[in-house]
């Protein structure tokens, strides 16, 4: 029999409506799950259990809510009210802001049920936090949105808020085996949000179905739901996108995808091998700079204050990177990054999506790496919508991702086609 945790969001708002299932006995699951998991994955930094369990019996009570009680949790960079947001560091144990970001008073306004804060990386950047992978504890999770990614994955939670500045969402959720979604850049608000890069920053989600996705964008808009489609993907043109970085790839990432571009072939989709590596090389030139000069001022307090207890990985990578770029220098990758968006632009003129890697392989042994963003940063820094797709397994037997990218704002198609491929190609 199926326990309550291990329900997705969709499938648990069906069995409350025919009540079949309480609000509070799902919410209670979950951190039930929790305490049998933890220890070992270490996703969670702050549980707020005793308020989440009291506002699902209230919940219960109402019953006219749109959420119907969904349990989520927010990375340690969003801020909840009242609730430490630690930003992945030591010395903000004790910084408890007094309003939720944005979208987590949407969340909570609709009816979701607030858990608690997942572990982030510090300052969202690179310097892992305690999470291990939940297919195998000697393994990252990824990052920066580690403890989130882990959550979902271990059906701690059906739903968890991440961030990303370059591959911090569909990363880790492609290394724990989820689904993870970054959409349109500025589709969903910011405010309450540690900023890293503000041009390029996007609040994404982890779930494990395309169907929670579409469910919980609808919430964070403040719109009608809208539900996943299965569309005729022999309709679409779909461009298949090995970026300059494949050679980097590990041989048996390369292999499932070329099988799954195969497969896809043989049902008579139209696949056409795309070639953009001139784009891609351009912008993770842009990416560097921008993010760089970006994140430099956004950390301003803690490299002034903080400097000796930031981490090498910190003090040496996008900080330093920031050092290097001057206002003008800043100003001209603006300007470069108008004409790479607008050339992105006309490819999906063409193409109606992207079939390409989330990641260079599978997790990476041992905690201290989370991984390379190398196959994000184009669609992260042109603001495109892109998904994760659990589909495949490797070597060593933990999950590779695919990644499918559609244009600027195409998110209800995208969502569409990644449900499309769900169904009919997830073994």
């Amino acid at each position: 029999m199926t326990k309550p945790f291990e329900l997705t969001a969709s499938e648990a708002i069906k069995l409350i409506r025919n009540k079949k299932l309480s609000i509070h006995e799902w919410v209670l699951s979950c951190f039930e799950r929790i305490k049998e998991k933890e220890d070992v994955v270490k996703a969670w930094i702050y549980l707020d259990e005793e308020n989440a369990l009291k506002k699902s019996k209230q919940l219960d009570k109402q019953k006219n809510n749109i959420a119907l009680g969904i349990p989520f949790g927010i990375k340690d960079i969003i801020d909840a009210s009242n609730v430490p947001t630690g930003f992945g560091t030591p010395f903000y144990k004790n910084n408890i802001p007094a309003r939720d970001a944005a979208s987590v008073a949407v969340a909570k306004q609709s009816g979701c049920v607030f858990m608690g804060k997942t572990v982030s990386t510090e300052l969202g950047h690179r310097a892992p936090g305690l999470t291990t992978n939940p297919h195998n504890k000697d393994f990252t999770p990824g990052g920066s949105s580690s403890g989130s990614a882990a959550a979902v994955a271990s059906m701690m939670a059906p739903v968890c808020f991440g961030t990303q500045t370059t591959g911090s969402v569909i990363r880790p959720a492609a290394y724990c085996g989820v689904i993870g979604y970054k959409p349109t850049y500025g589709d969903f608000d910011k405010s309450g949000i540690l900023p890293n890069s503000p041009s390029i920053d996007t609040l994404g989600l982890m779930t494990r179905s395309v169907e929670d996705l579409s469910l919980f964008r609808s919430i964070l808009l403040e719109e009608k739901i809208v539900k996943p489609k299965n569309v005729d993907l022999k309709k679409l043109k779909i461009g298949f996108v090995k970026t300059p970085h494949w050679n980097k790839t590990d041989l048996s990432t390369q292999t499932n995808l070329e099988t799954f571009v195969d497969t896809l072939r043989t049902d008579k989709l139209n696949i056409i091998d795309l070639n953009i590596d001139a784009l891609i090389s351009e912008a993770d030139k842009l990416h560097l700079d921008i993010s760089g000069y970006e994140f430099k001022r956004s950390i301003s307090f803690e490299r002034f204050n903080h400097y000796d207890e930031l981490s090498d990985q910190l003090r040496n990578g996008r900080l330093n990177d920031g050092y290097q770029v001057t206002n003008e220098h800043y100003k001209i990758a603006l300007k470069k990054l108008n004409i790479l968006k607008h050339e992105t632009d006309l490819i999906f003129n063409d193409i109606d999506m992207i079939i390409t890697p989330s990641a260079p392989g599978e997790a990476l042994e041992g905690l201290g790496y989370t991984g390379s963003p190398m196959f994000n940063t184009t669609w992260s820094l042109n603001g495109n919508p892109c998904v994760t797709l659990p589909l495949f397994k490797g070597d060593k037997e933990l999950p590779i991702g695919c990644q499918l990218v559609t244009k600027f704002g195409n998110d209800n198609q995208l969502l569409d086609y990644a449900n499309t491929i769900m169904n009919t190609y997830l073994k």
